[in-house]
């Protein structure tokens, strides 16, 4: 071997073994990355985000600088950007936002930006589904304005708005629903048409035809459920009440219906007649009845409709006002002051009694409905709709020619009361109490006239009246119901606002009215008792009280002599609208009792009964030693009388003669019925209609006297209405005598329309 082989092997061999030391390297430093690379992969697959990311780190830590290493280091930073992706997407489905957010800040900014702003887009979306569900849950529970305040919130985020405004259409719905409270159809059904949807129409439609249906209902309960007289209000049903004039105060149990007179009160029940008041003198009659259907009645008589269309009339007799016998067919009935009405079921018209004012003239009249008559005009309701009338129209309450629409129809003393088919109510004639003031009234189902005053009825069964009513009438009801009625201005006033009388018919018919500001008077004829009399019924106010009258006391307050002057000029110098007999103030020889006239003690001995009117408006007797004149006037007392004897004491008749022949004279009563109404029985100046103490005190109770106290009589009987002197007047040829100078009178109210005539003055 040459030495160049030799050089040759001996280079060659060594740099073989490096070769293959460097192969051997080479692939020892390969397997190590790739080793540290999978290790890394595997342990950060089944490790949690923090460790995985902490593994890739520290295998990209120790790769760094190796051979073969740099691919490696690549694919664990891919794999760390896709941990981080995988990380933030599982943080945003989790809910954790902020986590999420901390992890965008490792990345570049570019991409944590984008990522920022994909965040805010995904927390919204997450938001607002989260709200949606909430809206919905909160109207599934029926919480709509919760769930309308969602719903709005959300804006234009799925179907949310729509959803919104579905819910308030049906929020304004229920809100416009829950307007009415019960029977307030109108403002209802105009709060659900103001919606303008076609849910809205319909309920408010729904409601309307509601409306009408039960206002035929009621009006139909209405029907006879009221009454009116001269002082008072009743109402049937199934708890009866009467309001006003005392002698009226027991109402039955329950009644079907009721009818009144001036004075009057007759109850109907399954056929039945139950009496409240005067009866006509009738009552067995009355009581045995058994088929009755309605009642009318007058002043002094009474007409009862049976249901085979007869009819039966009670009470006077006077003028042939209950000659109703041949009557037949009748489906109505009406009661004048002295004339009686029958309606036939063809239409047509009958009539019995007085008709000295045309208010019988009703043969022509044909297709009528219903009837109802006043003092002395007579009204009829047309099956049109139209009304027609005849008889007194002084006051114009005949002028209701141009009436249309009328549904119902009533009369009072001299005004007629008409009920439209709208529920509205018109009126003419006397409105000098405002009884006619009804041009406000809505929602009326049935209506009653008395003499100064008019009551309706409305849908709610509360009261309205106008005229002279009773103080508590706007606290009752005439029936149940539900019915909402919007409160109204009414017209109803406590006393009247001018001055208003009517002469009678005639000399010896009466009835005399009067009314003004402070009180109200009815005097009329009362032939319905076995001796006739006149009935003066005085309503007053606490400022109007009646109150005596001496003619000539001197300076000290003592009167002078007896016989002075007549009482009617006596009431005359004193304007008084009424006047009557006081007691024996001028007796020389009889002065024992406590006398105090318009606050001037006369007499202050108690050795007999006084009476006296306290300023409350009753009235008290005292027996002897009872009382003095310091007493009562301590309690106000301007006024106080003695005479007697006591007639009634607490609603009972208090004497009783038998009648005897030696008692039996011409007499007055002062009688007490409730606060500020009291009742003046005065006998005709006629030998056949005299009275004893004993007549007296029954004609009292049956009044309805709580309390009467007779005045001086015989002779010195006396009452003067206007100036004019009425207890003259006589149904016999031969009146009995004169009357005689008095020394004092009792006078109640007064009227500058009252003035002495020249010769009183002499």
């Amino acid at each position: 071997m040459n030495n160049g082989k030799k050089l040759l092997l001996w280079i060659g061999i060594p740099v073989v073994i490096l070769i293959l030391a460097a192969a051997g390297f080479l692939t020892f430093t390969k397997a190590a990355v790739e080793k540290i690379y999978r290790e890394a992969v595997e342990t950060a697959d089944a490790a949690s985000y923090d460790k995985a990311q902490r593994t890739i780190a520290e295998a990209i830590d120790t790769l760094k600088g190796r051979l073969f290493a740099d691919e490696k280091i690549g694919l664990l930073g891919e794999k760390s950007a896709a941990l981080l992706e995988k990380e933030i997407d599982r943080a945003i489905a989790d809910g954790d936002l902020e986590y999420a957010a901390k992890l965008l800040e490792s990345g570049d900014a570019a991409r944590a930006q984008a990522l920022r702003d994909d965040l805010k887009v995904k927390q919204t979306e997450l938001l607002n589904r989260e709200s949606y569900a909430m809206a919905e849950a909160l109207e599934n529970e029926g919480k709509d304005e919760q769930a309308l305040e969602a719903f709005t919130a959300l804006g234009a985020y799925a179907d949310a708005a729509s959803r919104a405004e579905t819910i308030r259409e049906r929020i304004r719905f229920r809100e416009a629903s829950a307007v009415f409270t019960g029977r307030n159809y109108d403002e209802a059904a105009a709060a659900l048409r103001a919606l303008g949807t076609e849910a809205g129409e319909q309920a408010a439609q729904k409601l309307l035809e509601q409306k009408e249906q039960y206002r035929a209902e009621l009006t139909e309960a209405a029907q006879g459920v009221i009454a009116a007289g001269a002082w008072h209000t009743a109402a049937a049903g199934e708890t009866p009440w009467i309001l006003g004039d005392a002698r009226y105060a027991a109402a039955p149990e329950a009644a079907d219906a009721v009818c009144s007179g001036l004075t009057s009160v007759l109850y109907l029940k399954d056929g039945k007649v139950l009496t409240t008041g005067e009866t006509f003198g009738s009552e067995e009659t009355l009581s045995q009845m058994t088929d009755v259907i309605d009642a009318a009645p007058g002043l002094t008589h009474a007409l009862l409709l049976h249901a085979d269309g007869t009819v039966t009339g009670v009470g006077s007799k006077a003028y042939g006002r209950i000659n109703v016998e041949e009557w037949k067919d009748i489906v109505d009935v009406a009661a004048g002051a002295w004339h009686s009405i029958g309606l036939k079921s063809d239409g047509t018209v009958v009539s019995a009694g007085n008709y000295e004012r045309g208010q019988r003239d009703v043969s022509e009249w044909t297709g009528i409905a219903a009837v109802s008559a006043g003092l002395w005009h007579t009204v009829g309701l047309k099956n049109d709709g139209t009304v027609v009338a005849c008889g007194d129209n002084t006051y114009g309450q005949c002028d209701v020619s141009d009436w249309s629409d009328i549904k119902e129809i009533a009369c009072g003393a001299c005004f007629t009361v008409g009920l439209k088919n709208d529920g509205t109510v018109v009126a003419c004639g006397d409105n000098a109490a405002g009884q006619c003031d009804v041009s406000a009234w809505t929602e009326v189902v049935s209506v009653a006239a008395g003499a100064y005053h008019a009551v309706g009825v409305r849908l709610d069964g509360s009261m309205i009246g106008a005229g002279l009513l009773p103080a508590d009438l706007s606290e009752k009801k005439a029936f149940a119901s539900e019915w909402i009625c919007a409160p109204i201005e009414t017209a109803a006033k406590e006393n009247a606002e001018a001055t208003a009388y009517i002469e009678g018919m005639g000399e010896t018919l009466g009835p005399w009215l009067y009314l003004d500001t402070n009180g109200a008077a009815l005097i009329c004829l009362d032939d319905s008792e076995e001796r006739m009399l006149f009935r003066t019924d005085l309503l007053a106010t606490a400022n109007a009280l009646p109150t005596g009258r001496v003619t000539k006391p001197d300076a000290t307050g003592r009167i002078i002599r007896m016989d002075s002057v007549l009482p009617e000029i006596q009431a005359r110098k004193n304007n008084a609208v009424i006047a009557f007999t006081g007691d024996y103030i001028g007796f020389t020889s009889n002065r024992k009792g406590v006398m105090i006239r318009n606050g001037i003690v006369y007499y202050d001995r108690d050795e007999t009964t006084s009476y006296a009117i306290l300023p409350d408006g009753t009235l008290q007797i005292y027996n002897q030693h009872e009382t003095n004149a310091g007493q009562l006037q301590s309690l106000g007392v301007k006024d106080s009388f003695s005479f007697g004897p006591i007639l009634v004491r607490d609603g009972k008749a208090a004497y009783d003669d038998g009648g005897k022949p030696g008692t039996i004279t011409m007499r007055v009563a002062f009688g007490y019925s409730d606060p500020y109404h009291y009742v003046v029985p005065i006998t005709l100046r006629d030998r056949a209609q005299q009275m004893s103490y004993g007549m007296m005190a029954k004609v009292c109770e049956r009044y309805g006297c709580r309390a009467a106290y007779n005045f001086d009589g015989g002779h010195s009987t006396s009452l003067v209405f206007m100036g004019q002197e009425l207890s003259l007047l006589t149904l016999a040829d031969t009146p009995h005598g004169n009357i005689r100078g008095l020394s004092d009178i009792v006078i109640f109210l007064q009227n500058d329309a009252v003035q002495p005539k020249e010769s009183d003055l002499q």
